[in-house]
């Protein structure tokens, strides 16, 4: 997947649905316009109870050692409006972690890659 393409060009996720930020890409780290995932815009559930949560999980190809990605969100889809919300720096044994976001009103989610110091692949996926 490509990196964050640039404000404005988020896609829209409606619920129940999952989209891959990151697939088996090598993501930079600690370089915002290089580490920054695509986002996607979060559809406002209609006759529903808001906010109505979210998981993220990043599956890494090997052993990723001491790394962090964080959750970001924003209200506009610009690089230098996201804020951190979550962070996952753990994985299970199969290199493998994720974190559900039941708290949140953000409109615009990303994922970012602070720091990676293995040389390995990384998926991303949301999951509505």
């Amino acid at each position: 997947m490509p990196a964050y393409p640039g404000p404005n060009q988020a896609k829209l996720m409606r619920e129940n649905t999952q989209v891959q930020l990151w697939q088996n890409d090598t993501v930079p780290a600690g370089v915002l316009n290089g580490s920054l995932s695509m986002a996607v815009q979060l559809e406002r559930v209609r006759s529903a109870h808001y906010p109505w949560g979210f998981s993220v999980e990043v599956a890494f190809s090997g052993a990723p050692g001491v790394f962090e990605v964080d959750i970001m969100g924003a209200d506009t889809d610009n690089a230098n409006y996201y804020v951190t919300l979550r962070t996952i720096a753990a994985v299970n044994a199969g290199n493998v972690g994720r974190v559900d976001i039941l708290d949140t009103w953000v409109k615009y989610v990303a994922l970012y890659m602070r720091t990676l110091p293995n040389a390995v692949t990384v998926t991303g996926q949301i999951t509505r």
